[in-house]
């Protein structure tokens, strides 16, 4: 029996090695951006075309390699950052696996161009799937200049799998904003389709902060200094809360990463001043010794383990309510429901094993109090005695109780309430509680509730506009003026065209700045800021380039926003109204995005109710 276990040959192992390290152009685009701050760059510019599938080129002003260096580093596990296994727990830089360069080239055609301080001439290298196909000596400026083109060009099923350029252009932005606001000291451009969409100047944090994510309100310093870390940054005041995640970056030692734990504690810091729906906005840095934490468990290095995440969860939530209580200037109690800062201390620390999903719990005391004045700003955790201790509480009365899936999925299914396609006769209706309707309809009562009706006539409404483009749209008298970041900016002038269909009209007005002549008769001229930078907000969670998902998305965006306008509903005959809205629509009574909207009391059920047989 023959043989039958081969070794692969180099080009096919690193064309699969390729897919664990280069996921989509934003993978190669943080690869080359890390190297570019690696090799101490103060100026850097990243060039993309077609959402990178074309071209992505990052050039910078970093130290440069010598021609040797030019050839080896797009070798398989060559580097400059670590010699042994060890370095791993000393790692002073992004790099030091050895493999993102040759993995980028594996799968695309990339062109370098690198020329030391001490050099007389730039060393030039083309290559194509792995292979160099040229190399020479040419003119350029101290720096290196990498040009990665036709991104998954051997291998087309994998490029079928990318989204559209709008998307993957966002992916990139966002990861060119993860790096410019971990780095304030480096000049950044951004060019998109030759079109310049930063640049950001060498500046302050919070100049960063403001210019790259457009916050305008009050931005809260969290520096804090203890022996396990330090932690510095900003988080936004409670009032710039929104109802997305976007803006929430985490860093240790200027790398990126994600934690939901940590999330957790800013978010647990801001309970009692924000909405239970609202996330806070916050950058923040974690410095801590490399030998106590490990980025060597992914190849994307955003995942990091933490030798004590548990003390460093309590720390984060101290730091981030001592720089909200030094914004609000209220009594401690009043501004976290607590009887005192040291309630807070001592209160449950949740603890969750990812393996197993234990939860533990952990408290620590703190000394320092709350002043005499009562004020939270004279609060310091950190003190020289400040000791962790362990405890036990209850996770979920913590968390919160977790979604009932199972429940949903019931709903979901739930079958329509009245026969489809007969004819409803609204006999009689009135309010109750200024929020639901009660209906008699063919001779059955109804209970609906009139805020979920609401938004879903108006979900309608809106996905009519944007599928038959039959816009409705109010001019203003004096038209105004909305400034957008330069991400919400791009993304706005990506979907323009269907905002003119739900009824904006709106024009790029120069700059950052979007123009608005006319609003949808549903939004108030009060609420045109918020309306737009919503959709645009709930637009960014959503993966999909596919249209129909785009218009389910934005249409269901614009109803939620549209129908905070409706407080109450106290007015039976604008009940009656809305409820024979909601009856003219196909399936009315099945739920709305989950939502129930309405509920039918039958004779059955009234009869059943009072025993009667």
């Amino acid at each position: 029996m023959p043989d039958i276990i081969k070794l692969l040959p180099d080009s096919v192992a690193n064309q699969i090695a390729a897919g664990e390290v280069v996921q989509r152009p934003a993978s190669a685009v943080k690869e080359l951006l890390e190297n570019s701050l690696d090799a101490g760059a103060t100026e850097i510019r990243l060039i993309i075309k077609d959402g990178g599938s074309t071209l992505m080129q990052v050039i910078d002003n970093g130290a440069g390699m010598t021609d040797t260096d030019a050839r080896m580093c797009w070798e398989r596990h060559a580097t400059s950052k670590i010699e042994s296994a060890t370095d791993i727990y000393a790692l002073q830089t992004f790099g030091f696996r050895g493999e993102a360069l040759a993995s980028i080239a594996a799968v695309s055609q990339v062109e370098l161009k690198t020329r030391r301080q001490d050099a007389d001439a730039a060393t030039f290298i083309r290559i194509e799937g792995s292979k160099i196909t040229e190399q020479s000596l040419v003119s350029g400026p101290v720096g290196t200049s990498i040009a990665v083109k036709n991104l998954f060009y051997n291998i087309p099923a994998r490029r079928n799998f990318l989204k559209s350029a709008a998307v993957e252009s966002r992916h990139i932005m966002e990861e060119f904003q993860r790096q410019a606001l971990a780095w304030p000291g480096v000049e950044f451009k951004f060019y998109n389709n030759e079109s310049e969409t930063f640049h950001l100047k060498p500046g302050t944090l919070e100049d960063r902060i403001r210019e790259v994510l457009g916050i305008k309100k009050a931005l809260l310093e969290v520096g804090e200094q203890t022996e396990i870390l330090g932690i510095e940054g900003y988080v936004g005041a409670p009032e710039t809360a929104r109802k997305t995640r976007g803006d929430q970056y985490f860093y240790v030692n200027g790398r990126f990463i994600r934690s939901a734990y940590f999330n957790h504690a800013v978010q647990a810091a801001f309970e009692g001043t924000i909405e239970s729906n609202a996330y806070p906005t916050f950058v923040l840095n974690l410095s801590i010794d490399p030998a106590r934490i490990d980025v060597n468990v992914h190849p994307t290095k955003t995942e990091v383990k933490f030798e004590d995440e548990r003390h460093i969860y309590n720390i984060i939530k101290a730091a981030v309510r001592k720089a909200i209580g030094g914004h609000i200037m209220q009594p401690d109690a009043e501004l976290f429901g607590l009887g005192g800062i040291e309630d807070f201390l001592n209160q449950g620390l949740p603890i969750v094993n990812p393996a197993t999903q234990s939860s533990q719990d952990f408290r620590s005391t703190g000394h320092g109090g709350s002043g005499g004045d009562g004020k939270v700003p004279n609060y310091n955790p950190f003190t020289p005695d400040y000791k962790p201790r362990q405890t036990h509480q209850d996770w979920a009365r913590i968390l919160g109780p977790v979604d009932d899936l199972a429940e949903i999925g019931d709903i979901t299914r739930r079958t329509s309430l009245l026969p489809d396609k007969e004819e409803v006769r609204i006999q009689d209706i009135f309010t109750l509680q200024n929020r639901f309707a009660v209906c008699k309809i063919q001779d059955e009562l109804f209970f609906i509730d009139l805020k979920v009706a609401k938004e879903k006539t108006l979900y309608h409404t809106f996905l009519s506009r944007l599928t038959e483009h039959k816009a409705v749209s109010q001019q203003l008298l004096f038209p105004r003026t909305l400034d957008l970041n330069p991400g919400k900016l791009q993304m706005f002038l990506e979907l323009q065209e269907e905002f003119g269909h739900l009824g904006f009209d709106v024009s790029h007005f120069g700059g950052n700045s979007i123009l608005i002549n006319g609003l949808p008769p549903e939004v108030s001229e009060t609420d045109e800021a918020a309306v737009i930078e919503g959709i645009l907000e709930d637009i960014t969670t959503s993966q999909s380039s596919a249209t129909e998902v785009k218009h389910d998305n934005m249409a269901l965006s614009m109803a939620k926003q549209a129908v905070r306008r409706y407080l109450s509903f106290s007015d039976a005959s604008q009940a009656r109204i809305l409820v024979e809205s909601l009856f003219s629509i196909e399936n009315a009574t099945l739920p709305h995005k989950n939502k129930p909207v309405a509920m039918k009391i039958g004779t059955e059920f009234i009869v059943d109710l009072f025993n009667r047989k």
